[in-house]
């Protein structure tokens, strides 16, 4: 498929086709955690219609259709639509392959959304939040999860800083490059105006912590390029990749010892409910 030049590595579907396996082993498990506490802020779910959209590999999908929930997962990426269905078993989960950006959904169908670090990473997020209040049911909730506190996301600090140890800085001015698509909702006053133009205004904003986990740092280090965001910023290392995912390893060992490792995160969610 032909890589679209004009996102970020993470904002194309046909790169995530790529990274099914190592996304769902190294980095779910943090998202879940963020997912569950999602899932708790839109209450009871026994026997209520939910709606997974960018639903990655289906973690989340599964938290939900364990707590009752009959869940329609969909996602950009045909590998990880697949792979929830392989997941789902005998659960009540349907999932399909869906750009998030133009979603088709019947109206007044779900009884609540969710969207774990998902429609925030789209070019314009707010075409899917709309269709999403339009498919809710009156009163029906909407959990959107995005990261916030950059400087406390451990495993980014980590790998700058193994970056720059291999390769120092160059002086000179400042980069112009783009913000991350992930962080242009950080800030608590950019989420809620999102999604009051999605049609949620008065959206809660839950800060909420958890921590990624690994057996040990270099089994993490050898893991790193499990999303197309840091399988570029590994593969344009070059020559230097062997060097800078060895000084991860090292310092982070230098931390935390030789066994299992623990680096934490921070991500808002923000919640709301459709009025009639």
């Amino acid at each position: 498929m032909t890589r679209d030049e004009t996102r970020q590595p993470d904002q194309d579907p046909a790169l995530w086709d790529r990274h099914v396996a190592g996304y769902e082993a190294v980095f779910e498990p943090l998202t879940d955690a963020f997912a569950a506490r999602a899932l708790d802020a839109l209450g009871p779910l026994e026997g209520a219609r939910l709606l997974d959209v960018c639903a990655g590999a289906g973690g989340a999908a599964l938290l939900a259709a364990a707590r009752g929930a009959e869940v329609r997962a969909v996602d950009g990426s045909p590998r990880m639509a697949a792979r929830i269905r392989e997941r789902a078993g005998g659960r009540r989960i349907t999932a399909e392959v869906a750009d998030a950006a133009a979603l088709d959904l019947p109206p007044d169908r779900y009884d609540a959304a969710l969207s774990c670090f998902g429609i925030v990473l789209l070019p314009d997020p707010v075409p899917a939040l709309r269709a999403i209040r339009r498919a809710l049911v009156p009163g029906g909730g909407v959990a959107v999860v995005t990261w916030t506190e950059p400087r406390a996301y451990e495993l980014a600090s980590r790998i700058g800083a193994a970056v720059a140890a291999v390769r120092p800085p160059v002086p000179g001015p400042p980069s112009s490059g783009s913000l991350p698509a992930q962080l242009r909702y950080a800030e608590p006053a950019a989420l809620s105006a999102l999604m009051a133009e999605g049609g949620f205004p008065g959206a809660a904003i839950l800060r909420l912590e958890a921590r990624l986990e690994a057996a040990s740092a270099r089994e993490l280090a050898r893991d790193l390029a499990f999303a197309p965001g840091l399988d570029a910023l590994m593969a344009g290392l070059g020559a230097d990749r062997p060097a800078v995912e060895a000084e991860f390893a090292r310092a982070l060992e230098a931390d935390q010892g030789l066994g299992r490792v623990s680096l934490g995160a921070v991500a808002h969610v923000a919640v709301a409910r459709r009025t009639a």
